[in-house]
């Protein structure tokens, strides 16, 4: 039994004002501060297969909050003070569907490696302003920040009339080749949440682009309906309305990305559960006229 009653794991503490270090020997975890049995399961199984990351390895930097969200923050650290990662922490107290995601980000993640997909390292144990553990993300640290705010810094500049199409096109195609390795896997991995702000890039020369966010992910299945998932201005139709998906819903979001990419918003047309392919091919033609036109 891995984790027996006397069993206990030192973990960090995350205030609001930034990611702080709690004396270790004060602060830890035993198999009864979990609120889920699944996240206990999880943990278990990370330390059989040796991706989990004993929180003592993580040495946080001062003010080191990347960013937030309704599923937690993420905050930036050195693993084994030798490797900067992004360290994605959940809520301490867990919605169902919230604990779901990280469950299969983990499972998913385990599976990936590939230049152009953000790297998992593996899982450790944090907790924000004193709540309860929770197992969290430890990711490779993309130090260009997200696709979003990369091509919004190019606008604003001179750059992009002389080189930003050129340095867009590349990380796109950084994005077209993640993919096409999650299209080659077995079984294929499907995203279902691609766009700009999933996609990180990696400042160099020249750029990469890297994906990222596996949070609402799965294995592709071919028959029975899935649910609705991702963000509805990125979203393919089949998805939207809840019928069988593969594939090709995360190319309709690459597109959707691509046109955004191009012309800096989308049609104002999100798509619904109601709406149509052909509804939405209007829709994007109609962006490209426009564009097209002016």
């Amino acid at each position: 039994d891995l984790w027996g009653p006397e069993s206990s794991v030192s973990v960090y503490v995350v205030d609001a004002s930034g990611f702080s270090v709690a004396d270790p020997s004060v602060e830890s975890c035993s198999e009864g501060a979990f609120q889920s049995s699944d996240m206990q399961h999880i943990m278990t199984i990370g330390i059989v297969e040796h991706w989990f990351i004993k929180p003592s390895d993580i040495t946080p930097g001062p003010k080191s909050i990347l960013g937030s969200g309704s599923f937690g923050i993420v905050v930036k650290g050195m693993l084994n003070y030798a490797t900067e990662v992004a360290i994605k922490i959940p809520k301490t107290r867990f919605q169902s569907r919230e604990e779901s995601q990280l469950a299969n980000e983990m499972r998913l993640f385990r599976h990936i490696r590939h230049s152009n997909i953000v790297l998992f390292h593996g899982a450790t144990l944090m907790v924000i302003n004193g709540g309860s553990p929770c197992l969290s993300l430890v990711l490779e640290w993309v130090n260009g920040g997200n696709f979003g705010e990369y091509m919004q810094q190019l606008r604003s500049n001179a750059v992009f009339e002389t080189d930003g199409h050129a340095l867009a096109y590349k990380i796109l195609l950084d994005v077209a080749r993640g993919m096409t390795y999650l299209r080659k896997l077995t079984p294929v991995i499907l995203h279902l949440d691609l766009k700009p702000a999933n996609i990180l890039v990696e400042i160099s020369v020249p750029p990469k682009g890297k994906i990222t966010d596996f949070g609402l992910s799965r294995f592709a299945r071919n028959s029975l309906p899935q649910p609705k998932v991702g963000t509805e201005k990125y979203m393919a139709p089949e998805v939207a309305q809840r019928k069988p998906y593969g594939p090709a819903a995360d190319v309709f979001s690459f597109g959707r990305v691509i046109i955004w990419t191009i012309t800096g918003e989308l049609c104002s047309e999100l798509i619904s559960s109601t709406s149509s392919k052909g509804q939405e091919d209007a829709c994007l033609f109609q962006t490209l006229d426009e564009v097209a036109s002016s």
